[in-house]
């Protein structure tokens, strides 16, 4: 939404960082959720509205959770309609 937040938030927890980017937006669909970090895959919402100049891929998530996984972290999402959503990463602390 026009009037929605993102937030950053990092802490470092033992031998580990935890980032965690939160939003305010339309959420996903509880049945969407198993699906959101493979490649290609959007969900409804985004589908219709993406925009002929912007359509996406579907493979920022994906290729996030590659990354974060080949570091030996991990990465997860929390959401809902109408609620936002919550993806958190850990990786070890150099």
């Amino acid at each position: 939404p026009a009037d929605g937040t993102v937030a950053l938030r990092a802490a470092r927890q033992g031998v580990e960082v935890r980032v965690e980017v939160s939003d305010t937006g339309e959420g996903i669909a509880p049945e969407d959720l198993p699906r959101v970090f493979e490649r290609s895959f959007r969900a409804e919402r985004s589908r219709s509205r993406a925009s002929d100049d912007d359509p996406g891929a579907g493979l920022g998530l994906a290729i996030a959770r590659g990354l974060v996984e080949a570091h030996g972290g991990t990465m997860d999402v929390e959401s809902g309609p109408d609620r936002g959503s919550r993806f958190r990463f850990t990786l070890r602390r150099a």
